[in-house]
């Protein structure tokens, strides 16, 4: 039996004395919880920690596989019992530093789940509890990382294999100090794999890689430097795909609460721009690195929801009903959020800002019936203006992307204005529709798509008929 072999050990050792003995005897004939813990270990949490400390350095591979375990729900019990390895004199006083040793056994034991899972747990736990600055701690922070980089750097991720550092790793993420060595190690970037890959089931087991992985999101999100690792990544869509499929609550609520950071990290970067907040000079120079975003554009994370198609997800959420209440509000803020933007980024003054800027992405803009109808007109303002700058990107574009969006606005604009496809005389769109109609045969798929569709459009006499 595990716990005699354990009590036999811990006097074999002589380091505590009866009284702690009796207490550790106490602990693993019961159930560990809140008030057994409460009653048995206030006041002995020292004596008690260097034991099992000490018998998982001198055990066999059976005992120290139940110490271990059972020191990771004692932990887990008690919040406060992990600090007793962080103490200043560790290392003077149980003989090594604890977090590099659970670590060490961890990497070692790698094959041996029971082992490994309970040794990253101790290992990330000692970390996040430790007090004052984590200098101490810089080389196994870098070492467990790199484990963690080992296990998810392969060809096809199992959940079995990486729930316990994925676990591991959402206890470190709450330590705001640790987050930067997300972004060091290249953790972020397993992040969409974890989300599709591995949970791609809805068991237990899933469930929670899942909501653990989006509470690493989450709390990333916090930090503006990780935003933008995570928009590299394409996050937004990926946590769009957990919130269709996943059902679970608690998962739904950390999605949405990584997008509110999201949301409301481009609210406070252009409203810095434009003078509108005044934030503190640490915050401000933190804020400026999402001017990286979109080839140094800055950020436009609600055009990336609005394009997913998050607006009718969350329509879709909301005529849920949900045992959280926090949820209905998260979803009916977002929406109002977003709802707010699109209005904001269908106008004809952003649309004109994007044409003449000779780049141009699928912002919602572009597929907006709603902005075709109410803007067709504006484009005989200034002599045709934007016009002829849409003509010049259909004729001298040499950007794939660019030349599939201008396509699909001439072909949208002849089909809403009412001179219709007369418009195609005008000297502003000279040569337009001979250049679309060689661009449907572009190499590129999405090119020659949208040319076609440009055509047909023009070549419609009355649009309401074509189905």
């Amino acid at each position: 039996m595990d716990s005699a072999s354990t009590i036999r050990l811990v006097r074999e050792l002589r380091i505590v004395d009866e009284a702690t003995i009796k207490t550790l005897d106490q602990l693993f004939a019961g159930n560990l919880n809140d008030d057994l813990v409460d009653s048995l270990v206030t006041g002995r949490e020292a004596p008690i920690a260097l034991a099992l400390y000490k018998v998982v350095q001198a055990s066999s591979a059976g005992v120290r596989s139940f110490v271990l375990r059972f020191l990771a729900n004692l932990c887990q019990a008690c919040r406060t019992f992990a600090k007793e390895f962080t103490v200043e004199d560790a290392v003077e006083k149980f003989g090594s530093e604890p977090a590099a040793v659970f670590l060490d056994i961890a990497v070692q034991n790698a094959e041996n789940v029971a082992v490994t899972s309970a040794a990253l747990h101790l290992s990330a736990n000692v970390i996040r509890s430790a007090s004052g600055s984590i200098a101490r701690y810089e080389s196994t922070i870098q070492r467990f990382f790199g484990h963690v980089q080992t296990v998810l750097n392969v060809a096809e991720l199992n959940a079995n294999t990486i729930e316990y550092p994925i676990h591991a790793c959402s206890q470190l993420v709450r330590r705001k100090a640790i987050r930067p060595y997300f972004l060091n190690s290249g953790i972020v970037e397993h992040i969409p794999r974890i989300l599709t890959e591995a949970c791609a089931t809805d068991n237990s087991a899933v469930i929670q890689l899942s909501y653990e992985t989006l509470l690493i999101c989450w709390l990333l999100s916090f930090e503006f430097p990780c935003i933008v690792a995570l928009h590299k990544v394409k996050i937004i869509p990926t946590i769009h795909r957990v919130l269709q499929r996943l059902q679970k609550e608690k998962c739904i609520r950390v999605a949405l609460l990584t997008l509110r950071n999201f949301a409301e990290a481009q609210l406070k970067y252009y409203n810095l721009r434009h003078g509108t907040i005044d934030l503190g000079f640490a915050e401000s120079v933190q804020l400026h690195v999402l001017g990286e975003i979109n080839g140094g554009k800055g950020p436009n994370f609600f055009a990336d929801m609005i394009g997913v198609g998050l607006v009718k997800t969350l329509w879709q959420l909301a005529r849920r009903k949900f045992g959280d209440d926090d949820i209905a509000k998260e979803i009916e803020e977002m929406t109002t959020l977003l709802d707010q933007n699109l209005e904001q980024m269908s106008s004809f003054t952003e649309y004109k800002g994007e044409v003449q800027s000779g780049v141009l992405e699928w912002s919602p803009v572009h597929t907006s019936t709603k902005f075709w109808r109410e803007n067709a007109n504006k484009f005989e303002e200034n002599n045709y203006e934007v016009l002829s700058s849409l003509r010049d990107l259909v004729v001298t574009s040499h950007n794939d992307l660019t030349l599939a969006v201008a396509c699909y606005d001439i072909g949208e604009l002849v089909r809403h204005h009412p001179s219709g496809r007369a418009l195609l005389q005008l000297p502003q769109l000279a040569n337009a529709k001979e250049k679309i109609m060689h661009l449907m045969s572009h190499k590129n798929s999405e090119v020659a798509k949208n040319a076609l569709l440009a055509v047909q459009k023009i070549m419609v006499q009355r649009w309401e008929f074509i189905k």
